[in-house]
C-alpha cells in the first residue's frame, strides 16, 4: 500500500532518475548485501527481543546501539556547522530511523522473526529494481516514513491485544472513531504544506501586507497560469532564497511576451524595487489563518 501510494503521488509530483546505476551489478550486489545485513541484524535483535522475558533492558540498549550506528554512518560534519542542514538530516533521516527501530524492536519482542525481514526488504531493497522514483520532495518522504511505521504499529498492536485478551474488534470502533479526524486533519496539513495538489499553505513572516493579513498567519496559494494573473491579486513570488506575498501593482507584456509584475505591500508606502518574471511566481493566495504561521517563524528564528 505504502509503495502503491508513493507512485500514485508521483503522477502529481513527477518522477526522478534512480541516483542508483540501473544495471546487473548494482541490482545483484545491492540486494544481496543489503538483505545478508538485514536478515543478520533481524535473527540478532529476534534472539535478544525473546531472552527479554524478565526485562526490557536488552532489546532497549539494542534499539539504541542500533540507531546510534546508523546515525554514525550517515552523518555529515558539515550538517554540524549548519542548522539548517543538521535539522533537514533529523527532520528527514533520525526520525523516520527510530520510528523504524522502534517498530522494528517491538514486533520483534510481540510477534516474530518474519515481519520484520518483509517490513525492512520491502521498504529498502526496491530502491535497486526500479528505474525512476517519485519525485515527492524530502518533506513528504519523512512524513509517510514516519507515518508507516506508527500505521503498522497501531494496526499490529491492536491484533496483538485482541489474540492475548480476547477483545473484540466492536469495543474499539469508538477510539477509531477519535483517531479518524485527527489522521484526516494531519493528512490535510501535508498536502497544504508540500503542495502536491497544487494547493500550498507558507507562514507570513512580515507586516508588509497588513492589514489583509499579519505576521504569524499562513496563506494558503493557488498555483494558476501566468495568463490568469491580473492587477489587485495577492501573488507568492520567488525572492532569492525568500517567498515573499505581495499585491500585483502593475504588469507589462513586451512584444516576445515576456510578463513583467510590479508588486506591493499594502503596508509599504512605495512599490517594490525588484521586478517579477512570471517565472518566479508561485501562485494566488486565495486563504487566509490567524496566527497559526508562528511555529514555523519559531523555528525559522532558532535555525538562523
Amino acid at each position: 500500500s505504502y509503495l502503491l501510494i508513493t507512485n500514485l503521488l508521483g503522477v502529481f509530483t513527477g518522477f526522478a532518475k534512480n541516483i542508483f546505476k540501473f544495471n546487473f551489478d548494482t541490482i545483484v550486489i545491492g540486494i544481496l548485501l543489503n538483505t545478508i545485513t538485514i536478515i543478520a541484524i533481524e535473527v540478532l535483535r529476534y534472539i535478544i527481543a525473546k531472552n527479554c522475558s524478565r526485562s526490557k533492558l536488552p532489546i532497549v540498549l539494542f534499539t539504541l546501539v542500533m540507531i546510534i550506528l546508523n546515525i554514525i554512518m550517515q552523518i555529515n560534519l558539515s550538517y554540524l556547522s549548519d542548522r539548517w542542514l543538521l535539522f533537514v538530516f533529523v527532520s528527514t533521516f533520525v526520525v523516520p530511523l527510530i520510528a523504524q527501530e522502534l517498530l522494528c524492536s517491538y514486533l520483534a519482542y510481540k510477534n516474530s522473526l518474519i515481519p520484520n525481514i518483509i517490513y525492512r526488504i520491502a521498504m529498502e531493497l526496491y530502491i535497486y529494481v526500479i528505474p525512476i522514483i517519485p519525485n515527492l520532495g524530502n518533506y513528504i518522504y519523512s512524513v509517510l516514513k514516519i507515518f508507516l511505521p506508527f500505521a503498522i504499529y497501531y494496526f499490529s498492536n491492536k491484533t496483538i491485544r485482541k489474540n492475548e485478551k480476547g477483545k473484540k474488534y466492536s469495543k474499539r470502533v469508538s477510539r477509531g472513531l477519535i483517531y479518524t479526524p485527527i489522521i484526516l486533519f494531519l493528512i490535510i496539513c501535508v498536502i497544504l504544506i508540500s503542495g502536491v495538489f497544487g494547493w500550498k499553505m507558507i507562514a507570513i513572516g512580515s507586516g508588509s501586507m497588513e492589514p489583509e493579513f499579519y505576521m504569524g498567519d499562513a496563506v494558503i496559494y493557488k498555483k494558476v497560469n501566468k495568463d490568469e494573473l491580473k492587477i489587485g491579486d495577492v501573488i507568492a513570488f520567488n525572492s532569492g532564497r525568500r517567498v515573499i506575498t505581495h499585491r500585483i501593482y502593475s504588469i507589462k507584456k513586451d512584444s516576445f511576451g515576456t510578463m513583467t509584475i510590479t508588486t506591493k505591500g499594502d503596508n509599504n508606502e512605495a512599490v517594490d524595487l525588484d521586478t517579477v518574471n512570471s517565472d518566479e511566481v508561485l501562485g494566488v493566495v486565495e486563504y487566509v489563518f490567524k496566527y497559526i504561521g508562528y511555529p514555523t517563524l519559531w523555528l525559522n528564528e532558532i535555525l538562523e
